[in-house]
């Protein structure tokens, strides 16, 4: 019991806190984001309207909280104390929720649900919000260009960049309990942007790991499960290889020194659509496709607007059998618009593009 009364006495407080466009309304929430996205931030931002007495705070990753009598402990402690709401960071199912109004949970397991509550998935800062983080720079040249480089955990916006490898990579490791983990999660990081299929990880990987395919498979699952790594299915062909988007694009740069900026590019403009909320594709000839927006992407950062126009003519007939009406074309610096056929063509600087998203 007396672990329960320290945390209640001082519970944790936000020093700083710059607002997300996600806010929990709720009484019963589930938060769901990877590591290191800005759960807690969102929580103790939320229990700033509260009195200090009407809340409990719990993280299960503490290592001062002992969790084998936690769950007996605890309600016998609500029943003698104030409170209203109940925070739970790091649940799992092992976890089992007392009767109680106001719950918030927190979890990185994507595919996790609670009974009777609200899912709320915080992802990391899209480049709207990182803006609001960085009050140091106002250049909008410059802001893209340290979003492109720090990425898109909040505890990178104010770091200096010597900073941020390392930090990267201890975020990661604090994610990824397990050395086999990290290794597989390096090999997609190396191929970012890239096609890849579960076979050439194995054949990439079995020289350099002990691994067997069941376990690459049960792993890049979880991967995904975390939201670390999103692998982008063709139209129409889900058996075909996956393109690899990262769920931080500078995570590659923190785990290789191999750098390609057309492919960072590419994955920087799909976390962005991301937010969107809508199935995601890809085609040979299109990077990006959104068939419920009926619209396709292309991510071309320095090609003149003429060669990208002649791009987009060639293209009309494929467009049109996807009944595409629109076709946004990202760059760095490049803008223009043109129409053929019944089909748009925007040509929009990328943080043009990101804020009007």
């Amino acid at each position: 019991m007396q672990l329960l009364e320290n945390l209640y006495e001082k519970p944790p407080k936000n020093s700083s806190y710059s607002g997300r466009k996600v806010q929990i309304s709720a009484k019963k929430t589930l938060l769901i984001g990877p590591r290191k996205c800005g759960k807690t931030s969102l929580i103790l931002d939320h229990l700033s309207t509260y009195e200090e007495e009407e809340y409990l705070y719990i993280d299960r990753a503490d290592a001062r909280v002992n969790d084998t009598t936690l769950n007996e402990q605890l309600l016998s402690f609500l029943k003698t104390h104030p409170i209203r709401l109940l925070v739970v960071e790091n649940y799992d199912e092992s976890f089992k929720i007392p009767d109680i109004s106001e719950v918030i949970l927190s979890s990185d397991e994507r595919t996790l649900k609670v009974e009777g509550f609200s899912t709320l998935h915080v992802n990391p800062l899209d480049f709207e919000e990182y803006i609001a983080f960085d009050k140091r720079h106002f250049n909008i040249n410059h802001l893209f260009n340290l979003y492109a480089n720090h990425g898109r955990l909040p505890g990178c916006a104010m770091m200096e960049e010597h900073e941020n490898r390392k930090y990267l990579q201890e975020c990661l490791r604090l994610a990824l309990h397990d050395p086999l983990s990290f290794d597989i999660f390096q090999f997609y990081a190396i191929h970012q942007s890239q096609l890849l299929s579960l076979h050439q990880v194995y054949q990439g990987l079995k020289s350099q790991v002990k691994i067997s395919k069941d376990k690459l498979y049960k792993v890049s699952e979880t991967l995904q499960n975390k939201g670390l790594l999103h692998l982008v299915s063709k139209l129409d062909a889900p058996k075909a290889a996956k393109k690899v988007f990262l769920s931080d694009f500078a995570f590659k740069n923190a785990l290789t020194y191999d750098k390609d900026f057309q492919k960072r590019f590419s994955n920087i403009v799909f976390c962005e659509l991301i937010k969107l909320n809508t199935p995601i594709y890809y085609i040979d000839t299109i990077e990006l496709y959104l068939p419920e927006k009926e619209m396709a992407v292309l991510c071309i950062p320095f090609l003149p607007p003429e060669l990208i126009a002649r791009r987009f003519s060639k293209l009309l007939s494929q467009l049109h059998s996807l009944h595409v009406k629109s076709v946004q074309v990202i760059t760095v610096g490049n803008e223009g618009f043109s129409e053929k056929e019944g089909i748009t063509c925007e040509i929009l600087p990328f943080w043009e593009w990101a804020l009007q998203l």
